[in-house]
């Protein structure tokens, strides 16, 4: 059985008055040009929809000649008329592309590849395993692991310069134990290390090392664009780091709730920030027009690029294309798979409190209404569960724990029962979880 969703924006590239999309989970490409007109395109590659915060199977790279699509499918390049060319169909851990020079890495190989459109002309070697790459002045600058973390190894990263013709600049590899929270390297102006284990970014040296701290740090990896590099963090965290409401961008949609930005010269404040709910996934620029975009679990968002704070609003696309959601062909009728899950979920819970199960609407878009009973609370409860994912495949709860088990669990991370009880009844009389 076949279903449908709408295209659903996930990685994002610009260059000139040109923004690429990729879509969230599918192999779909969007060109949206100057005027708002979008092409779509298929590219090779298979289904990686997933929810999992801070997974990007795939990420694009935009210059004058087209848009790189990079990562688990190897490499593929597109161009403005359209044409699709694979380039490589080995798997790429990281890159970043630079005055038309892609520079990428793969896992388990300690070199650096460059390419451009006409083909590979450079191969690097590598001391180490390339964990991340950016853009860097004429060229690029890398963060490297050894791998070996025995204790009497004191290497943990290793840093260097990348020229555009495969020229290596080696930095002084770092000890192991003060900067294992760092995983990235980028160039603001200069070269800074930050990562989402570390609470601190750190200024690099001459030499590629750690030097002083930072205030801020980045969340998830930054964003390099035209106007510099987009670094993000929650916006909670950000202002009491700083201190200072005036980067508060908190809006009356869902949280979370994160703030991007660019640094300022003296590498302590955002000189540009911007505010978007929902977990990060792109963010690109588009600078013919002055635009900002950034792309969350939550949805898509737009401003006009400036210093200071950018208004950000949901976007209105005028269309967007329809993509194709077929269930596995293990499951056979996805109707009918769902109905013999509502009998075992049922038979697994119901002496843990699970009253019943509703089925609402058909594949793919379709959900348990759960009822159940929790020790302590007077009322019923319920819950919405989806039964498949945007792309057709199941997620429904399978395995020890259990359904209820979970349910339990999530209540009680949510504030417990006490906080249950503060909630009013909502539809059918029932208390929603």
């Amino acid at each position: 059985m076949t279903g449908s969703r709408v295209f659903r924006p996930g990685p994002l590239a610009g260059h000139g008055p040109d923004l690429w999309l990729l879509d969230v989970g599918k192999p779909v490409l969007l060109h949206r040009n100057r005027d708002g007109s979008t092409a779509t395109h298929v590219i090779p590659g298979g289904s990686y929809g997933s929810d999992i915060v801070g997974h990007t199977p795939r990420w694009l790279h935009a210059d004058g000649l087209g848009c790189w699509i990079v990562g688990a499918d190897g490499i593929v390049h597109c161009d403005h008329a359209g044409i699709v060319t694979t380039v490589q169909s080995t798997r790429i851990s990281g890159s970043a592309l630079v005055n038309g020079v892609l520079a990428t890495s793969v896992t388990g190989v300690d070199e650096l590849t460059l390419r451009t459109v006409g083909g590979v002309f450079a191969t690097v070697g590598l001391p180490a395993e390339v964990r991340t790459i950016y853009p860097s002045g004429h060229g690029f600058v890398i963060l490297m692991r050894t791998g070996r973390y025995e204790p009497g190894v004191q290497r943990g990263s290793w840093c260097a310069h990348v020229g555009l013709d495969g020229t290596l600049a080696l930095g002084t590899a770092w000890e192991i134990r003060p900067w294992r929270g760092l995983d990235t390297v980028v160039d603001v102006g200069t070269q800074i290390a930050v990562g989402k284990g570390a609470s601190f970014g750190q200024v690099l040296d001459t030499e590629l090392t750690p030097a002083f701290s930072l205030p801020l740090t980045s969340e998830f990896p930054p964003w390099a664009t035209a106007s510099g590099v987009w670094m993000v963090m929650r916006s909670s965290r950000l202002i009491h780091r700083l201190g200072d409401s005036a980067f508060a961008t908190q809006s009356d949609m869902a949280q979370p709730h994160f703030t991007y930005f660019c640094l300022d010269r003296g590498l302590t404040r955002p000189e540009r920030w911007a505010g978007a709910p929902g977990f990060p996934i792109g963010l690109a620029v588009v600078p013919e027009l002055g635009e900002l975009w950034i792309s969350t679990m939550t949805g898509t968002f737009v401003g006009a690029t400036g210093s200071g704070p950018v208004s950000m609003a949901e976007v209105e696309f005028d269309s967007l294309p329809d993509l194709p959601v077929t269930a596995p062909l293990e499951l056979g009728d996805p109707d009918e798979w769902t109905e013999r899950q509502r009998i075992r979920l049922l038979a697994e819970n119901k002496a843990a409190g699970l009253l019943d199960i509703e089925v609402d609407g058909w594949f793919p878009t379709t959900t348990l209404i759960l009822t159940f009973r929790i020790r302590g609370m007077n009322g019923v409860c319920a819950r919405s569960v989806s039964v498949f994912d945007r792309d057709g495949r199941p997620r429904l709860w399978q395995g020890a724990p259990t359904l209820m088990e979970w349910i339990n669990l999530d209540i009680m991370e949510a504030g417990g029962l006490e906080r249950l009880r503060e909630k009013e009844s909502g539809r059918f009389g029932y208390v929603w979880t």
